[in-house]
């Protein structure tokens, strides 16, 4: 099996994919954009507008519906504890557990009813999602659990 360019190069039963060159400073492949510039800044305009929760794009391009009062029996305030949840659960990163955190407070839920959400999910999610999302649960709040930690009790 080849093990650089150069052997696939040599190695004429193989083709690059189309749209796919040689790079000339690593020796690897790249792809060929065919539309310049404006198609790599769309890609990049997609990137930061996923990463950071820009709701309308996500609704819009992405089709979810971050919204549940549109689409939900629960009260906005319940719905949104719950994506915290669902969010620590999953082990979501933590723009999403301060997206989600920052939702519930809007949605008119206490800082006491989101810690208690990560109680809640323990038994199910298991105690490592939850050790490793409430620090990020906590920054979201205002809370710095790190600086409390170093403080003499």
């Amino acid at each position: 099996m080849p093990a650089n360019w150069g052997s696939w190069k040599a190695d004429r039963r193989l083709r690059p994919i189309g749209g796919m060159k040689p790079a000339p400073a690593r020796g690897g492949l790249v792809l060929e954009v065919s539309g310049g510039v404006d198609q790599l800044m769309r890609f990049q305009e997609t990137l930061r507008r996923l990463a950071m929760i820009d709701e309308g794009f996500v609704t819009s391009e992405a089709r979810l519906g971050l919204d549940p009062a549109t689409t939900s029996a629960l009260d906005a305030k319940t719905a949104a504890l719950l994506q915290v949840g669902a969010c620590v659960a999953i082990g979501s990163p933590p723009i999403c557990l301060d997206w989600s955190t920052g939702r519930a407070l809007a949605a008119g839920a206490s800082e006491d009813e989101i810690a208690d959400v990560l109680l809640a999910i323990a038994p199910v999610a298991g105690l490592g999602r939850i050790v490793c999302a409430a620090p990020e649960v906590a920054i979201a709040l205002g809370y710095d659990i790190e600086a409390a930690l170093e403080e003499p009790a």
